[in-house]
């Protein structure tokens, strides 16, 4: 991706974006799927474990599928992130076979990005790295965390 030049408002505080693989699976203990991608989660819940809080308190009951996460956090001073997608994409190429039989076998992946920011966040993700995650069957999912902004930003509009 050609590098792309910073507009004046793109100065400021930097903006925070989390790049995200996230997968679940029915029956899949973590430590395949770790294995499987030569990639350390951040957080790895396996079914059947006991549920638990943030601060480690049991709250009753197991987890009915495995859920594990990698996480990548980019601090930007622009407004671009897209290559921070396609790289973790083409990281997950090599694993095709693992990421079809996980799909196969009733889990799900999805690449997710979440922003932590009241700046301004754009981009466009090339149709190849679109193209990368369809043949990966990789869901693609967003999150937004942010200030409110000024009112004055926005045009009401009424529906009928």
């Amino acid at each position: 991706m050609a590098k792309r030049k910073l507009n004046e408002d793109d100065k400021g505080e930097p903006r925070r974006v989390d790049v995200q693989l996230l997968i679940r699976h029915p029956t899949m203990n973590p430590a395949e799927i770790t294995a499987a991608l030569g990639i350390e989660p951040l957080i790895s819940l396996g079914v059947g474990q006991p549920r638990r809080g943030f601060n480690g308190k049991l709250l009753g009951g197991t987890y009915r599928f495995t859920a594990w996460r990698h996480s990548i956090r980019y601090e930007l001073s622009a407004q671009w992130f897209a290559d921070k997608i396609t790289m973790l994409v083409d990281r997950l190429l090599p694993h095709e076979a693992f990421l079809l039989n996980l799909r196969a076998t009733g889990g799900k992946a999805e690449i997710s990005v979440t922003f932590f920011s009241d700046g301004h966040l754009g981009d466009n993700v090339p149709i190849e790295t679109l193209a990368k995650m369809a043949d990966l069957q990789l869901d693609f999912g967003i999150e937004c965390f942010v200030v409110p902004q000024s009112d004055s930003l926005h045009r009401s509009v009424e529906l009928d």
